[in-house]
């Protein structure tokens, strides 16, 4: 019987590069015993079976599905001890009661699965704050209205997301046992996501790729972020990072902010610490036996970012010139391409004269092909040699014989 892992976030806490080291390094992990199945369990499940997308495994319908999939690949695979699935959309669902029921029943009803386990990462408030304020407000417009989101008003809406004691009393609904809690501190002590989450998860490290093993999964700076948000706030509604991110590619828009600068400030930073440390420390004493929950460092935002305007002129300079340069390489590729294409007429028309010339000596061969097919048929006539004769005979010696 294998064991399920359930890695449920939170987002922002390193699970972007873990997902991508394991599937990077999936076959020979499989081959040791261990699946990873993706965060849609695009490497685990026969393609119909697919979450369309990641943020459906926090709707408890396509969550119960997801699990009944995953449970008839174990079945179906002996060798296979262990399967993971990362996806920190569960633990940021909306409604994570309805989350925990449909794995609370899962449990009560598996007979596949031996044990499973839910793994979840806490990052200290302030510090997650703006990690997250730049992916799900800026990089990733969430909001209705056009315009650019403050980052008082994103922690109204967001406060949900960093009652870390609310979100722990609502898993340990599985069972405490079942419940594995980690800290981000634990994680940068360790170097990173990925050995840590690969040690926490009994994932052999010296199987993950080399070069995937130390890249760190690097989010938008603040002076990338506010370019960002200011394509997406001429928009209407929600808008997806993928929508600017072909120009980030195509231009290779470089980090302009060397000051590390911040959109939360200080003073903004210490009010979410201080109305979360309460709850932060009871956490810790419940599930570690400690008094605190995250260390004690001070708090960051002591610059502001403050240079949007200067860097955006900046980044539209370097755009317009490089989409210049890709117009020009483009109307190159279109002369070349004109070239060619007069050169294939040229010779389409000499080709056409050919199968003219072609056609005329056809015709030519037609008509006497007929001509002869005429004689022929006469030929094929009673009395046609007998007849022939006498008028080659008429016609020399003036009478019949």
């Amino acid at each position: 019987m294998a064991k399920l892992i359930l890695h449920v976030g939170l987002g922002k806490t390193g699970t972007t590069a873990f997902q991508d080291a394991i599937r990077e390094s999936s076959e020979p992990l499989k081959e040791a015993g261990y699946l990873c199945a993706g965060p849609r369990l695009k490497f685990a499940v026969p393609k119909d079976e697919e979450l369309e997308a990641q943020y459906l495994a926090g709707e408890a319908e396509h969550l119960a599905k997801a699990l009944r999939s995953l449970e008839k690949v174990a079945a179906n695979s002996p060798d296979i001890s262990t399967i993971v699935w990362s996806n920190e959309t569960m633990g940021m669902a909306p409604d994570l009661p309805a989350v925990v029921d449909v794995i609370a029943q899962f449990i009560d009803e598996t007979s596949v699965f031996e044990a499973l386990e839910v793994a979840i990462c806490f990052r200290r408030q302030d510090e997650w704050a703006e990690s997250a304020y730049r992916q799900w407000s800026l990089k990733h417009k969430m909001m209705q209205p056009r315009g650019i989101e403050s980052p008082e008003a994103w922690l109204e809406r967001s406060w949900q997301s960093m009652d870390y004691l609310g979100q722990y009393q609502a898993w340990a609904k599985l069972g405490a046992d079942r419940i594995r809690v980690m800290t981000y501190d634990e994680m940068r002590e360790a170097g990173g996501s990925v050995p840590f989450l690969c040690t926490a998860f009994g994932l052999p490290v010296d199987l993950i790729t080399e070069d995937i093993h130390g890249k760190k999964h690097v989010s938008l700076g603040p002076a990338q972020s506010y370019l960002n948000a200011l394509f997406n706030s001429s928009y209407d509604g929600p808008v997806r990072p993928i929508e600017f991110a072909g120009v980030f590619e195509a231009c290779e828009l470089p980090e302009l902010d060397e000051k590390g600068s911040c959109f939360l400030s200080a003073e903004l930073r210490q009010t979410i610490l201080d109305r979360c440390q309460p709850d932060n420390d009871a956490l810790a004493k419940q599930v570690f036996g400690r008094e605190h929950l995250f260390s004690d460092a001070p708090v960051g935002g002591q610059v502001l970012y403050a240079n949007g305007q200067s860097d955006t002129m900046l980044y539209l300079c370097r755009i317009v010139g490089i989409q210049q340069q890709i117009l020009d390489r483009q109307q190159q590729t279109v002369a070349r391409q004109q070239q060619i294409l007069d050169r294939q007429t040229v010779e389409l028309n000499e080709k056409k004269h050919q199968v003219n010339r072609l056609t005329g000596r056809l015709n030519h061969e037609a008509e006497h092909l007929a001509s002869v097919a005429a004689r022929l048929r006469d030929m094929e006539k009673p009395g046609y040699l007998y007849r022939k004769i006498k008028r080659r005979l008429k016609a020399k010696f003036g009478r019949e014989t």
